[in-house]
């Protein structure tokens, strides 16, 4: 996936979770920032950052904050509707690599599953159901990936429809992409999530496969890559 126009600046403030102020060259210009989450640790005063400049007359901002160079070394893409676009373009293009993944009949995003939408929804050529889930990833210390950035009540439910699938003979996928190309390990920040984490070892127990890919991230350019593994059990702490 490539952004139309990309330009780079400095950040300098996020005054609420929506917007932030940058320095673009000789301006200081206001941007929208396309993921809701903490980002404490990334969206540093001084922090080298990427904008997406889309000049249109229904925005309040001509700019997305996509994408930030951690600590100068490593770009990780903050776009939040990301991951499900550079799945569904995997997919489509027959590049999606999961563990035992089935040849689909049919594939289409936004599916409704009992009271909940889940990403995507797809049968088999044996007329099984397959669903997946995916989850983005930001959040990283130590080349640990950990999910989520903020609490969420929304993904706890997701993965019990997704145990719920399993039970009545779907295949399932809590899929996770980490937006960055160097995390060496994948697991959920119980410490913040301790329900989500229940959920998702009763999930594994079902059988639905739990798996994280990394992404090869520029600052106008971000392509899945490949496995990172998963332990639910390994041990995160965010950056001080």
């Amino acid at each position: 996936m490539k952004y139309e126009d990309i330009r780079l600046a400095t950040f300098i403030e996020r005054p609420n979770r929506f917007i932030a102020h940058c320095q673009l060259a000789d301006e200081t210009v206001t941007v929208h920032v396309k993921n809701t989450g903490r980002s404490k640790e990334l969206l540093v005063p001084g922090t080298q950052v990427a904008l997406n400049y889309q000049p249109k007359k229904t925005r309040k901002t001509a700019y997305d904050l996509v994408a930030v160079n951690k600590q100068g070394q490593h770009w990780i893409n903050i776009d939040s509707q990301l991951p499900n676009q550079l799945v569904k373009e995997a997919q489509l293009a027959g590049q999606l690599q999961l563990p035992d993944l089935p040849e689909m009949s049919q594939f289409k995003p936004e599916t409704v599953y009992h009271d909940s939408r889940l990403d995507f929804w797809g049968q088999t050529r044996s007329r099984q159901d397959l669903w997946i889930e995916v989850k983005g990833v930001t959040l990283e210390n130590d080349g640990v990936a950990a999910f989520p950035d903020a609490p969420t009540v929304r993904a706890v439910k997701h993965v019990h429809e997704l145990t719920r699938a399993v039970q009545a003979g779907a295949i399932a996928y809590l899929l996770f992409v980490v937006q960055l190309d160097y995390a060496r390990i994948m697991t959920i920040y119980r410490q913040r999530a301790p329900k989500l984490t229940a959920a998702i070892e009763t999930a594994q127990q079902a059988g639905v496969h739990v798996v994280a890919l990394d992404c090869r991230v520029t600052p106008d350019t971000v392509a899945l890559r490949r496995p990172v593994p998963f332990d639910l059990h390994a041990h995160f702490e965010e950056a001080k």
